[in-house]
C-alpha cells in the first residue's frame, strides 16, 4: 500500500508524526500546509552576489520545508549574476527556485528581509538577513545589520539558512526562535559574529579539485554552495561525484538539487548535469565508499563527505586524501537541527569519531499516536499480513527527519574549512552546532592537521571596488 511507502514521505510531515503533534498522516499534512514563509526583497540584490546567494538559498531551502509555500515581494527588478541564476531576472529566479511573487505580505506569517526595504514589512516575526565578510546571520532590527560591504556568498548562504531555520522553528511553536539575533562566523566560529575578527581575510583564490562523497542531503548542499562561489571560470574546476543511489520523492524535501523531474534517476548523474551547466568539469563514480576506494595521484586530494553510515566513515583516512571534511546531521525529531563537522587529519581519528553504530530510537517512535493509528488502519486491510504491517511501520519510522536549511549551514562550514586552507586561516578539528541554540557552537582548533595541504586553486572572479573580499 502506498501509505507505507517511506520513499514518498515528506520530511516535514514525518516531523509532525514523530513529535506526536498529529494523530495521523492527514492531520500532519493539514498542520504542515499552514507553514508559509514570506520574503521581502528590497534594493541592492543585483549589485551584491552575497545578497543573491541569500535570496536563492532562502527560496530553495524554504520551499522544501514550508509546505504552505514561499511568498516573495520584490521592491525592484534586476538581473542575477550568480552561478545558479546567472542571466535571469530576479523575478524569474524566484519562480525557478520555488517562490511565488506576490504584491503584498500578511501579518500572520514570518517574514525574512533581504536588502534594503522602504518600510517595516508585516509579519508574525520579521528578521533581516545580514553579513560582513565571512560572518552571516539575522537580526530583528534593520539598524543592527552588519556593514554588508565585504562580499562573500557563502556568508549569504549561511545567513539565509539561519533565517529559514528561525522562521521554521517559530511556526512550529518554539517561541524563542525568530525573536532573537543569531549568527556565526565561517572564518572563526569561536568569535562573536558581529566583531571584526569574525569577518576574516580576503579570499582571492578558490579550490579547484574536490571529491564529493555522497550526494544526498549534505552532498547536494555542498554542490549548491560550490555553485554560489564566484569562480572566474568554472571550467577550471574538476569535481569527482561519488554516489550509487537514486533520487526518491522524499529526497525533494531535503536535497537542494532534487526536483520532481529527477525522481528515479541516479543522484550522481542529476548532480553532475546541474554542475556541468555552470561549467564545472565532473567525473562520476557510482560505487559505495569502502576499502576499495583509493584516490589516485591525479585525482582531487580534498574530500567533502556527506554520508550517514558510520562504517564507511571510519575508513575516511585510508583512501589517500590530503584533507577530509565530514559533516553529520541529527536524524530524529529532537536532534534534526544538530550539525557535527570533523576534519582529518587531526588529533581525532575517524575510527574514534565513529566507534560504533548509534542506538536506534525506532521503538519509541512507533508508540507515537500517528504510528499507532496507522497500525490500526492497516490492521483492517486484508492485503497485508501482521508481519508486513509491522515491517512497513518500522521502515517509515526509521527514515530520518531532515531539513534542507540544516544541510546548508553545514555545507557553508565544510566549504569554508577548505577555503581557509588557501588563505592561511584557522583550521578546526571539530565544529558542533545546534540550530536550536546557534549562539553557542562548540569548536576545537586543529593543532595536528598534518603536512600543508595544496588543494589546487582557481582565481576568484573580480568584484567591484566596494566589494573587496574577492577582488584580485
Amino acid at each position: 500500500m502506498d501509505i507505507l511507502c517511506s520513499d514518498r514521505l515528506h520530511r516535514t510531515i514525518k516531523l509532525e508524526l514523530d513529535e506526536g503533534r498529529a494523530r495521523n498522516i492527514d492531520e500532519a499534512q493539514e498542520i504542515a500546509a499552514r507553514y508559509v514563509l514570506q520574503i521581502d526583497v528590497g534594493s541592492g540584490i543585483a549589485e551584491s552576489e552575497t545578497r543573491q546567494a541569500m535570496l536563492l538559498t532562502t527560496i530553495n531551502a524554504a520551499h522544501r520545508a514550508f509546505i504552505g509555500g514561499v511568498r516573495v515581494r520584490l521592491q525592484e527588478e534586476g538581473q542575477m549574476s550568480l552561478g545558479w541564476a546567472e542571466g535571469l531576472k530576479v523575478s524569474k529566479a524566484v519562480e525557478a527556485y520555488g517562490g511565488k511573487i506576490v504584491e503584498s505580505l500578511e501579518f500572520e506569517h514570518p517574514t525574512l528581509v533581504i536588502g534594503y526595504v522602504n518600510e517595516k514589512p508585516p509579519g508574525e516575526i520579521v528578521l533581516h538577513t545580514t553579513w560582513e565578510g565571512w560572518s552571516g546571520g539575522i537580526v530583528e532590527e534593520e539598524k543592527d545589520r552588519l556593514a554588508e560591504s565585504l562580499e562573500f556568498p557563502l556568508a549569504g548562504m549561511l545567513a539565509a539558512a539561519l533565517g529559514v531555520s528561525e522562521a521554521f522553528q517559530n511556526v512550529r511553536g518554539y517561541p524563542v526562535a525568530g525573536r532573537r539575533s543569531a549568527g556565526l562566523s565561517l572564518w572563526d566560529p569561536r568569535c562573536d559574529w558581529r566583531s571584526e575578527p569574525a569577518y576574516g581575510e580576503p579570499c582571492l583564490y578558490l579550490p579547484n579539485r574536490i571529491w564529493l562523497v555522497g550526494l544526498g542531503h549534505l552532498g547536494q548542499a555542498y554542490a549548491w554552495g560550490l555553485g554560489l562561489i564566484p569562480y572566474e571560470d568554472h571550467t577550471d574546476v574538476a569535481l569527482v561525484l561519488q554516489d550509487y543511489d537514486i533520487i526518491i520523492k522524499a529526497n525533494r524535501s531535503t536535497g537542494m538539487l532534487s526536483s520532481d523531474s529527477s525522481f528515479g534517476q541516479k543522484k550522481s548523474r542529476v548532480i553532475a548535469a546541474r554542475l556541468e551547466r555552470l561549467g564545472f568539469r565532473t567525473t562520476i563514480t557510482e560505487r559505495p565508499f569502502n576499502t576499495a576506494t583509493c584516490r589516485s595521484f591525479d585525482e582531487p586530494g580534498v574530500a567533502l563527505v556527506g554520508i550517514d553510515d558510520p562504517a564507511p566513515r571510519r575508513l575516511l583516512e585510508m583512501a589517500g586524501f590530503d584533507l577530509v571534511v565530514d559533516a553529520g546531521l541529527g536524524s530524529g525529531a529532537q536532534n534534526y537541527l544538530d550539525i557535527l563537522i570533523h576534519s582529518f587529519p587531526s588529533g581525532l581519528s575517524a575510527k574514534n569519531a565513529w566507534p560504533q553504530e548509534p542506538p536506534s530510537s525506532v521503538s519509541s517512535l512507533v508508540c507515537q499516536p500517528a504510528y499507532l493509528e496507522l497500525q490500526r488502519q492497516l490492521g483492517r486491510s486484508t492485503e497485508l499480513t501482521d508481519g508486513e504491517i509491522k515491517c512497513g511501520i518500522i521502515e517509515v519510522a526509521e527514515r530520518s527527519v531532515g531539513a534542507a536549511f540544516v544541510g546548508c549551514v553545514a555545507a557553508a562550514f565544510v566549504l569554508s574549512e577548505v577555503l581557509r586552507t588557501l588563505v592561511g586561516g584557522p583550521r578546526f578539528e571539530v565544529v558542533d552546532i545546534s540550530l536550536r541554540s546557534p549562539h553557542n557552537p562548540q569548536v576545537a582548533r586543529n593543532t595536528r592537521q598534518g603536512p600543508p595541504v595544496n588543494p589546487g586553486f582557481a582565481v576568484a572572479r573580480s568584484q567591484p571596488l566596494d566589494a573587496p573580499t574577492f577582488r584580485r
